[in-house]
């Protein structure tokens, strides 16, 4: 059987597998080393590794992968966004550096139509060699590969900044995050690290939006840039734990499972702060203390700047369970720890708790108590 004979052989069992079947045409392979896969995932062997700007067949479209046969006829997979086929209209990409050239041609040369910005989505709409031509906003011209990363969709919205990009506004970003306590300062450097990919999936949880996946797109530039949203790393917990409070009698397992040595969270219902704290004593109640100094510093903001027996509604997070619980912010008697500016202890109440001086139940500990537990709810 003559190679043409056996190509039309192949082509006609390819269309009887699973798979979109498109006619057949050509696809360009636009990074180095991209894997062609024995099957339509990144755990199987890989065939080949292709170069780029070399083609390949496509024979059919599943979900994100293309399968294809390369010139010797070795057919396989590819992922989607590795190869462009010219059928598909345009393909999304995203500028990955500040002040990229759109050229008039592709050659770095040519004249200049534009400079592009990190993060800003263009569309792909031919592939010649190493460049790019693509439309920009109103206008058209060519990118060197090296500066777009290109996506699976047609279209890429109006603003993405994602790891490996650089520029003023990875640097906004950046700065957002660090005042709002989910990056250091440290990674305050114009690009878009492994640390700000953290920090962003970070963020993204404890807002609770639909991607979470460390990419900052248009959900995710909206929320955090959002005048109006206080969230802060130190808020987060509120966010994530509204719904799951329970109330928990303290002599009906209250005492059993906040053991004294228990190191656990807290959290203001009334500010949404949290801090750290342990509980060393008591019987009818926990008496407990901040970790640390900077635990005992974000209690002292929950307390308004000065330290207070007012009562409080918190929820305690330990061992799984989140309680509905009250405190009040007065450091008094035992001093277990000296490093954390706490000068005493302080009390935590549970349902049912009761004080040690009269063992009777505090009404104004109990009301928090429920108070907690329907802001929790």
């Amino acid at each position: 059987m003559n190679r043409k004979r056996l190509a039309a052989g192949m082509l006609t069992l390819l269309a009887l597998l699973p798979g979109r079947l498109i006619c057949a045409e050509t696809g360009t392979i636009t990074a180095e080393g991209v894997n062609l896969r024995e099957q339509a995932n990144t755990e199987s062997n890989a065939l080949r590794v292709l170069s780029l700007g070399s083609e390949a067949e496509v024979l059919a479209q599943e979900g994100s992968w293309y399968r294809v046969m390369l010139p010797d006829e070795t057919v396989g997979y590819i992922r989607q966004d590795y190869i462009f086929v010219q059928s598909g209209g345009s393909r999304g990409a995203y500028v990955l550096d500040d002040n990229t050239a759109l050229r008039g041609g592709p050659d770095a040369h040519t004249y200049v139509v534009a400079q592009l910005s990190a993060g800003q989505g263009v569309r792909v709409k031919r592939v010649v060699g190493e460049w790019y031509f693509v439309n920009a906003n109103e206008q058209a011209g060519y990118v060197h590969r090296q500066h777009l990363s290109m996506t699976t969709s047609a279209m890429a919205s109006a603003s993405m900044l994602k790891q490996g990009m650089e520029g003023a506004e990875v640097e906004r970003l950046q700065q957002e995050l660090y005042r709002r306590g989910f990056l250091g300062k440290d990674g305050l450097t114009g690009s878009y690290s492994s640390a700000t990919r953290k920090a962003v999936l970070e963020y993204q949880q404890a807002a609770g939006l639909s991607s979470a996946d460390g990419v900052a797109g248009a959900e995710t530039l909206s929320s955090i840039y959002d005048s109006g949203n206080d969230l802060r790393k130190e808020t987060a917990t509120f966010t994530q734990l509204k719904g799951s409070v329970i109330l928990l009698d303290w002599f009906e397992g209250g005492e059993e499972w906040l053991h004294k040595g228990a190191k656990f969270t807290v959290t203001d219902v009334r500010t949404g702060l949290s801090f750290r704290a342990r509980r060393f004593g008591g019987w009818y109640h926990a008496d407990v203390e901040p970790i640390t100094a900077e635990d005992t510093a974000i209690m002292k903001r929950i307390a308004g700047g000065t330290w207070s027996w007012n009562r409080r509604p918190i929820w305690v997070t330990y061992d799984g369970k989140t309680v509905a619980a009250s405190m009040h912010c007065m450091p008094h008697m035992a001093n277990p720890t000296r490093s954390n500016n706490f000068d005493g202890h302080f009390c935590i109440h549970l349902k049912g708790s009761k004080v040690h001086e009269n063992s009777k139940e505090c009404p104004r500990h109990q009301a928090c108590v429920t108070e907690a537990y329907r802001a929790g709810r």
